[in-house]
């Protein structure tokens, strides 16, 4: 079956099928990105057209005014031949630039040097392109690439890089370098950034490519295979023992970044595996969890050993408070008898007792502690 491509330009894409459900003028339902095209030449004013997105899995969603590639196929719901729609599958890189490919009215016939008025289905009078939404116009800089990349760019500065380790030694033309290293060409890498920095703002050294830069970018995630970072600086300089610096480090590994992380698990737990240990670091403390832990049950132990001595102390004062208040003591003028401060020692007695109580019921609590602690000890 021979496919038949042609050129069209876009009309409509928000309004009325892109982001809510809608019909078309027959009643029937419009599937999720659906546009409206005009196709023809540039004198004849063209046909216009709903064009459905050929790959429901992927819909990179163009703008008023863009270029698109369709092809006329059948309809999966057509009755019989020659039922026929068309598709939508590329962008067409019109200006070179990721953000902006719009033509405005390239298929509109003119007349004296104006624009012919559009049909009544796009209604945005003499000349006018309906106002885009979410997008705006803006001086990016294309994101480099590597050879073998596969890289998919947005509008707006973000990009899903696949890529591999280029040797230093290696001379490539590439006007800006990987912001990674490594020994082993060849060896992949994953990265996604959520507004490379140069791209966003339209800067760059030679004003033409950006490179993603973890220390400017907004988020990103790495992913990487034996790669290295020179160009990394970290919230916290101290990060536990043995902790290889990303300079160093040269095995997979996962590198998360932003201004802020959430892991929210709503319904079940985070779990934190690791063979070695976690480290946390913060302005004011470096904790290496595993030494914290295995420090802290020892502590607990030697606390619980004299928790029990202080026990035994209070009992023991409290006895010879008991024995004091009702000893008697023989007088130089009279009778024997007990000790004029006899209230003062049965005072003392039952302050004994109390902190024997208390004392008790704190090392309830810590041997609690050291029980589940022990638990989680492997």
């Amino acid at each position: 079956m021979a496919i038949n491509l042609q050129v069209a330009q876009v009309l409509q894409t928000w309004e009325p099928t892109q982001f809510r459900k809608t019909k078309d003028e027959d009643g029937i339902d419009l599937p999720p990105g659906t546009i409206r095209v005009r196709t023809g030449d540039t004198g004849g004013g063209g046909a216009e057209n709903y064009a459905f997105p050929a790959d429901p899995n992927r819909m990179p969603i163009p703008l008023y005014g863009e270029q698109v590639l369709i092809l006329n196929q059948p309809d999966g719901k057509a009755t019989g031949r020659g039922q026929d729609k068309f598709y939508y599958i590329a962008t067409v890189n019109t200006h070179g630039s990721v953000n902006n490919g719009v033509l405005p009215f390239l298929q509109d016939a003119t007349t004296a040097g104006s624009v012919k008025t559009p049909t009544a289905i796009v209604a945005t009078g003499q000349g006018q392109l309906p106002r885009q939404w979410s997008w705006k116009e803006y001086d990016t800089v294309y994101i480099q690439p590597f050879q073998g990349d596969i890289n998919i760019p947005d509008r707006f500065g973000s990009i899903l890089r696949f890529s591999s380790t280029h040797l230093a030694s290696e001379v490539v033309p590439y006007l800006k370098k990987p912001f990674w290293t490594g020994t082993k060409k060849g060896d992949p890498i994953v990265s996604l950034t959520c507004g490379v920095d140069d791209a966003r703002k339209g800067k760059s050294t030679d004003k033409y490519y950006a490179i993603e830069d973890p220390m400017k970018d907004r988020s990103y995630i790495y992913l990487t295979s034996s790669q290295k970072f020179n160009k990394f600086k970290l919230p916290q300089t101290k990060l536990g023992k043995k902790v290889e610096p990303l300079n160093k480090y040269n095995k997979p590994q996962v590198i998360i970044g932003s201004d802020r992380l959430i892991f929210s698990a709503r319904k079940d737990e985070i779990v934190l595996v690791s063979e070695k240990d976690v480290k946390i670091a913060t302005p004011a403390w470096q904790t290496d969890m595993d030494e914290f832990f295995t420090q802290m049950l020892k502590l607990i132990e030697e606390v619980i050993k004299q928790n029990k001595n202080l026990e035994a102390a209070h009992n023991e004062i409290g006895k010879v408070a008991q024995s004091n208040a009702t000893s008697i003591h023989p007088t130089g003028v009279g009778p024997s008898g007990p000790p004029t401060n006899a209230g003062s020692f049965i005072a003392s007695k039952g302050k004994s007792t109390a902190n024997a109580s208390t004392t008790k019921s704190i090392r309830s609590k810590i041997e609690k502690i050291k029980s589940v602690i022990k638990e989680m000890k492997q």
